[in-house]
């Protein structure tokens, strides 16, 4: 099933990865490393076409991590405590770009929910020695 295209999000998450500097075609989006065009078609970044299979599968992988950060992120107490360590790198990056998509009236309950996140430990090594 494809995902959803918002526009906004998709750059965000392009310039997450630095795709508007390292992929995108567009002088200006390399310049100031911003996805600045899209398709008007579909909404999706002009960048994405310059992908391999490999790196779109990767900026897809962000992206879909991203649209569910932002549909729960902080609701019902939920703070995605991932179990896998190794993605926890990743996972804080979709936080962060989902941060950017959150309206402001829910600022401050996802930047509650961020804080949460934060006091989380990264390992099970980081549990044992509290």
């Amino acid at each position: 099933m494809p995902l959803p295209v918002y526009t906004r999000l998709m750059a965000r998450t392009a310039e997450m990865l630095a795709m508007p500097h390292l992929a995108c075609h567009h002088r200006d989006c390399r310049r100031k490393n911003a996805c600045r065009w899209y398709f008007e078609t579909s909404g999706k970044p002009s960048c994405l076409r310059n992908l391999s299979a490999e790196q779109r599968q990767i900026f897809d992988e962000f992206y879909a991590q991203t649209l569910i950060i932002i549909e729960h992120g902080g609701h019902h107490g939920l703070t995605y405590a991932w179990g896998d360590t190794d993605q926890r790198a990743l996972f804080d990056a979709c936080v962060e770009i989902a941060r950017t998509a959150i309206p402001p009236p829910d600022k401050r309950r996802f930047d509650a929910f961020r804080r949460d996140r934060e006091k989380i430990p990264t390992s099970p090594v980081a549990q044992q020695t509290k």
